[in-house]
């Protein structure tokens, strides 16, 4: 989300005529600064706080996504330990979950999550091929990758961290080490 916003910005946004939007800022109805070379500034918090008081819708653009985080495993149990362990502290945010990495794959295409914890060992598309096509999306690029395996080795751990991934833990995964890795993506 952008801090300032342009009157021509506001008014595309808002679907009105940008001589509008010059007229509430005008009017003291709207908060903005100016530029160096005169041209008027509205911060995002500003045009909110502006639409609430008067009712308006807030464009989708405006409102915060909430941190989405998916949990892939193929055991079940350690998709909603690790789910639990998120929500507890941190309510506000969005866990999904996902049993295999055909199944992870179509929740990473439709919903971008912030962060995706992923097991290495999964039947059909393993976690070091989920990374790489998560790596390989531009839409998701962004997207941080935890990987966790019960199977370290050196090869497999190399392998998925030159794939993208931030961190590569051994199962049983330490719950508190996990949720500093999920921060600190963030």
């Amino acid at each position: 989300m952008r801090k300032n916003l342009s009157t021509f910005a506001i008014a595309r946004m808002l679907h009105v005529d940008p001589g509008s939007v010059a007229n509430w800022i005008d009017q003291g109805l709207l908060k903005a600064h100016r530029t160096p070379g005169g041209h008027r500034r509205v911060s995002t918090e500003d045009l909110i706080a502006f639409l609430r008081e008067h009712k308006m819708p807030i464009p989708g653009e405006l409102q915060a996504k909430p941190v989405c985080i998916l949990v892939v495993d193929d055991n079940p149990t350690i998709t909603r330990l690790i789910a639990q362990a998120i929500k507890v502290k941190h309510p506000e945010f969005d866990v999904m979950e996902a049993h295999d990495g055909f199944h992870s794959g179509a929740i990473v295409a439709t919903l971008h999550p912030d962060v995706i914890i992923l097991d290495l060992r999964m039947p059909g598309i393993d976690g070091v091929e989920v990374c790489r096509l998560v790596r390989s999306q531009q839409a998701t690029r962004s997207t941080e990758v935890v990987a966790m395996t019960a199977y370290p080795s050196d090869e497999s751990i190399q392998k998925v961290l030159e794939m993208g991934a931030r961190a590569c833990l051994t199962k049983p995964v330490d719950m508190d080490h996990l949720l500093r890795e999920v921060e600190a993506s963030l």
